[in-house]
């Protein structure tokens, strides 16, 4: 779509008719009280400064007062600190503390929560949170908010402001993702309204922001240059019911497997990726522009100013200003810096001008519709099977790369927000579903958490409640209709800006100083995914890093597994006592990757006619390690020598007695007693209840 270089403002004809706007605003107001069944307790916020061991006061009366807490009919008093903070990472841009709950208490708040029952079973984490508001501590599904608590109205205020800026700073990135995808930049917009909305309303915490990803576009951009744009709303729903299915199987679970050098080298690429998708900004015809220009002086000059806005000046002011901290420096930065590029008409590119006056023209003619695209309904009705194999290898890639995306954001997440909550990646993924498929049939082309948007949304109050990302997609919304024309003057270099910081923040630069202080292979598995996530995609760098590790850790312990020789007692079950039996004591996790070593150990034509095989300091894990066992003993038995296997557990001698019938060879014995472990290599629990141990023949 070409480019106007006009102000759509000024026109007469995109000026919105008065009665659009009420509508508008009348469906906005309708949606609020139904999107507030779903909002997250308020939690703690976090502090910039490293966390002290001790808990600071939450009030200006916490040096007289304390916390106490009952569980089971006793009492426990806990006593705060005088100084100290929330215990949690931060990760920050505006150089203020994460906002979202009211930080000071009155004291009519201390009586109420000092004769609340239901703050006894919280963690400490929420201490602020019960102090502040006990009764409406709990608010849940199917709950209305209280909007007569002026500290919930605080929560949800700020909740609204955060996601009214991370509705500004998603519009650059769904439009670039629309032109990746091959698509008009409306549908990647509405796929953000869609995907975003019901994407917070259902997924696994709140704070985390959803829409059209660079991940998922270059999957259907594929989809769109071989087959056309009409199979993509069709790839986004397919993939959604993936989602919900994977979900509902609980196979999220499957992220825990993800290693932490996968996830330093999945936040350096992403930061790193998103770094050059902002540098585009500041090129022209492939080069950067001069700064002694006067359009790179208006370019580099407004991006540092948002920078510097966002990072100091707005803090600055609402450590004076009250009233100031209900916006975040994030919107705050952006709306002062727009307005002074239209004061001063700084020659700057605006939203309009990348992705065409059409886009932001406004009203209600660019409501998406709801339906399947006859160009998808129509094939699929003809012929479903051709259909579906043209759509479900790319639903397949479209639903695991946006799954572990999320998950990843999850995780991240988690681990910067300190409300006492851990996100579910089960609802999580089910709730990307939801939101795919809701944006497949109403012509988007899916996609799935976004780190950046996440994470200023975080920073800037949002992480509390789902309110967050539900408003940044109503929000949004309202933009393109009502406001379309406002919205598309918005320098996109003042988002870059706050994206630059989002970059910097977002980059693990305690990494740096890991050489020489972690194992190697650990480093290499940072920049081996670092360098995959920039060059290909996240969802193969995860992969591939992930099963480096898994590799290397075999590795690891195939080496460990040891023996030492000593001479022994020996009661066999049949026959007379042994005084002075070769022992060899087996240290180490028996399984495929140390069955070689293992095998190495014994010299079977050196040693006398009866060995014992001590497992006490081993681990047998798997059928490769059982057939380990079994083919020493053969090698013994070949030769006419007995082998006694000594504390191997009841489930293990249960799978070799299987490998011969139902017995063991005569040239196999089994010692053991009740105190020996169960290693769990046998699927069937019976074997793990009284397991008799087979009589050797």
């Amino acid at each position: 779509m070409a480019a106007s270089g006009k102000h759509p403002i000024h026109h007469p004809s995109t000026i919105m008719p008065r009665r659009t706007i009420l509508l508008c605003l009348t469906l906005t107001t309708a949606l609020l009280p139904w999107s507030s069944y779903c909002f997250a307790s308020p939690g703690l916020p976090l502090s910039n400064a490293r966390p002290s061991k001790k808990r600071g006061p939450f009030g200006p009366d916490a040096n007289n007062s304390g916390a106490t807490t009952s569980a089971g009919g006793s009492s426990a008093s806990t006593t705060l600190g005088t100084s100290g903070s929330a215990k949690g990472k931060s990760t920050i841009i505006s150089g203020t503390p994460f906002r979202g709950v009211a930080r000071h208490f009155s004291s009519a708040n201390n009586a109420e929560s000092s004769t609340s029952s239901s703050s006894s079973s919280l963690p400490p984490s929420q201490l602020e949170s019960i102090v502040a508001n006990a009764k409406s501590a709990t608010i849940g599904l199917g709950k209305k908010m209280d909007l007569t608590d002026p500290t919930l109205r605080t929560q949800y205020l700020t909740a609204m402001t955060a996601g009214l800026a991370v509705s500004l700073a998603m519009v650059p990135e769904a439009v670039s993702f629309s032109f990746v995808a091959g698509v008009s930049p409306l549908v990647g917009l509405w796929t953000t309204v869609v995907l975003g909305f019901f994407a917070a309303l259902f997924g696994g915490r709140a704070g985390i922001c959803s829409s059209a990803s660079g991940a998922c576009a270059v999957v259907v951009a594929a989809l769109c240059a071989s087959h056309g744009s009409g199979y993509l709303a069709g790839c986004a729903t397919l993939a959604g019911l993936l989602q919900i299915v994977a979900g509902s199987a609980g196979m999220g679970k499957l992220i825990r497997l993800v290693p932490h050098p996968v996830m330093v080298g999945f936040v350096n690429g992403l930061a790193i990726v998103m770094l050059k998708a902002q540098l585009t900004h500041f090129q022209s015809a492939g080069k950067f522009l001069s700064a002694f220009s006067p359009e790179g002086a208006a370019t580099y000059g407004c991006t540092l100013l948002t920078m510097a806005l966002v990072r100091l000046g707005i803090p600055k002011l609402q450590e004076k200003v009250n009233a100031a901290k209900a916006v975040p420096p994030t919107l705050g930065g952006v709306v002062l810096t727009s307005i002074m590029a239209r004061v001063f008409k700084w020659p700057l590119k605006t939203l309009a001008d990348v992705a065409g006056a059409e886009t932001f023209k406004g009203g209600l003619s660019v409501l998406p519709k709801i339906g399947l695209p006859s160009s998808v309904w129509t094939p699929f009705v003809n012929a479903p099977l051709e259909t579906l194999r043209i759509i479900l290898p790319y639903a397949i890639t479209m639903a695991a790369v946006g799954s572990i995306e999320s998950l990843l954001t999850l995780q991240l997440l988690d681990g910067i927000i300190d409300d006492g909550k851990r996100g579910s990646t089960k609802r999580e993924v089910i709730g990307q579903g939801i939101g795919n498929l809701a944006s497949g049939l109403t012509g988007g082309i899916g996609g799935c958490a976004l780190i950046g948007q996440s994470l200023i949304n975080a920073q800037s109050g949002g992480g509390v409640s789902r309110l967050s990302g539900m408003s940044m997609a109503m929000f949004l919304a309202l933009g393109i209709v009502a406001c379309a024309p406002l919205l598309g003057q918005i320098p996109v270099v003042a988002l870059a800006g706050v994206m630059l910081l989002v970059c910097q923040s977002t980059f693990s630069w305690g990494s740096l100083r890991l050489l020489g202080k972690v194992p190697n292979l650990d480093l290499f598995i940072i920049s081996l995914v670092t360098f995959v996530t920039v060059k290909d995609d996240l969802a193969k760098a995860v992969l591939i890093g992930t099963i480096t590790s898994a590799l290397g850790f075999a590795w690891k312990q195939s080496t460990t597994i040891s023996a030492t020789i000593s001479q022994t007692k020996l009661d066999p079950p049949s026959g007379p006592t042994l005084p002075n039996v070769k022992s060899y004591n087996i240290n180490g996790p028996l399984f495929f990757g140390s069955t070689q070593a293992f095998s190495r150990i014994f010299s079977v034509k050196e040693d006398p006619d009866d060995i014992v095989i001590d497992f006490t300091g081993s681990r047998v894990f798997d059928h490769s390690a059982l057939e380990a066992i079994n083919n020493i003993a053969d090698r013994y038995g070949a030769l006419g020598k007995r082998v006694y296997l000594r504390h191997l557990s009841k489930d293990c001698a249960r799978l070799l007695g299987n490998v011969h019938g139902g017995g063991l060879p005569p040239y196999e014995v089994v010692e053991s007693n009740s105190n020996d472990p169960f290693y769990g290599v046998a699927e069937k629990p019976e074997f793990y209840n009284d397991v008799p141990v087979p009589k050797s023949a």
